[in-house]
């Protein structure tokens, strides 16, 4: 029948109706007439005897057929057949990819009055993903099976209202599930293909907002995701804090260390457990070299050995870093040797790890280096994360204590608050 896969037509349409066909051709028809659209998709069935194709298309001695009734001429419409009238994957699917077709359409109806409940349920369900107004005949009834004649009357449900509701609780899954990324795609799809105005535009324009400002802090990417705490920072003023702490002057701040153990825990929630122990140790380490670079004026990537505050080390630390000056040409330091720096220095923070952290931080550094991402062949099991956990969060509770701070790891807005019901 009529389909009008040439584009230069359906570029044209300003309106299109689709329709579940079933039994009843009176919902049909009463549809039609009142969306008034320029052209119409009938999915129907052919069996049995024929199915719901019949009443569209075949004319009887007691009433003329639906397309009869309508007047519609061979362009104006197309005929789906639905093979599978109980199967919903495949309702769908097929639903879908026409429906698909009618992207460019500025107006688009899906009438779900009519065919199996399957058939009803999947143009619904595909209209309103796809940004279709939803459209159902109802009236008076003496039974559950149909409307009685005369009292017909269309029910409309517009969208962007229910592709909103779908799209959040979508983007609200993803984001309790950690894909921050896949949450922030959701809203940018619904914000760029629905028609958003008001209130409602400027919400969803702050969710989104606050949403790319987390996927990009969840990636460590603290200079993008500031700017756009700040922007939405009415959605969640702790954190646009938190962020300034870790990344307000353009250089680290210890709240890092905090925000890379949050960080971890979060893989740790999607059992990404290798990740979440390299996250572990990196914090170990990070804390180190902060302390280093801000209360001694030390960078741990390249030591200046003439500095007089390294005149105090151990003689095979120092041996080891003039050897490493000699063969690399910098003056490196590592966690161990950094935190003995830290030691020979008198700094609060070495004096924690000297009281017996060294040994029992090298567990750490074992674990670690069993890693496949790093030296070793290992899966890391829940109870090595468990283990690699506690030793990280007490050693660092105590340095945090030692330099007078609360150690509390950053943890992101739960759904709820970002998604109220």
């Amino acid at each position: 029948m009529g389909d009008p896969q040439g584009g230069t037509m359906r570029d044209n349409l300003r309106k299109v109706l689709a329709v579940t066909v079933g039994g009843e051709p009176d919902p049909i028809v009463y549809t039609c007439e009142h969306h008034r659209p320029d052209f119409v998709i009938f999915f129907v069935t052919t069996e049995p005897a024929g199915g719901s194709r019949r009443v569209l298309v075949e004319a009887t001695d007691k009433r003329p057929s639906i397309l009869e009734r309508l007047k519609l001429g061979p362009d104006s419409y197309e005929i789906i057949t639905l093979p599978s009238p109980d199967d919903f994957m495949d309702c769908f699917r097929r639903i879908d990819e026409a429906l698909r077709e009618y992207e460019g359409v500025l107006q688009r109806v899906a009438d779900y009055t009519g065919g199996t409940k399957t058939m009803s349920a999947s143009l619904a369900l595909a209209g309103a993903l796809r940004g279709w107004d939803l459209s159902v005949v109802g009236g008076e009834r003496r039974d559950t099976v149909k409307v009685l004649k005369g009292t017909e009357m269309t029910r409309f449900t517009r969208n962007p209202s229910l592709r909103v509701a779908i799209s959040l609780e979508l983007a609200r899954v993803l984001y309790a599930q950690g894909d921050f990324p896949g949450a922030v795609q959701v809203l940018e799809d619904l914000t760029a293909e629905a028609q958003l105005e008001g209130a409602e535009a400027s919400r969803l324009s702050a969710l989104l907002t606050i949403l790319r400002a987390l996927s990009a802090w969840d990636r460590l990417n603290y200079e993008e995701a500031l700017p756009l705490m700040r922007a939405a920072a009415r959605l969640w003023k702790d954190g646009c804090e938190k962020l300034v702490e870790i990344w307000g002057k353009g250089e680290l701040g210890y709240a890092a260390v905090e925000d890379l153990v949050g960080n971890a825990l979060r893989l740790a929630k999607q059992r990404r457990f290798e990740d979440a122990v390299l996250r572990l140790y990196r914090a170990c380490e990070l804390l180190s070299q902060l302390r280093l670079r801000r209360e001694h004026g030390l960078d741990t990537e390249d030591l200046d050995l003439q500095n007089p505050k390294l005149a105090a080390l151990p003689e095979d630390l120092a041996q080891e870093l003039h050897k490493r000056k000699e063969r690399e040409g910098r003056a490196w330091a590592g966690l161990f040797d950094s935190y003995r720096i830290l030691a020979a220095l008198g700094d609060p923070v070495g004096k924690v790890f000297a009281q017996g952290w060294e040994a029992r931080l090298r567990d750490l550094l074992k674990m670690r280096n069993r890693l496949f991402l790093t030296h070793g062949w290992s899966p890391v099991a829940e109870e090595d994360w468990e283990r690699a956990r506690d030793l990280a969060e007490k050693f660092l509770t105590e340095a945090f204590a030692a330099m007078g701070r609360k150690f509390s790891p950053v943890e992101f807005p739960g759904a709820d608050s970002l998604f109220p019901p």
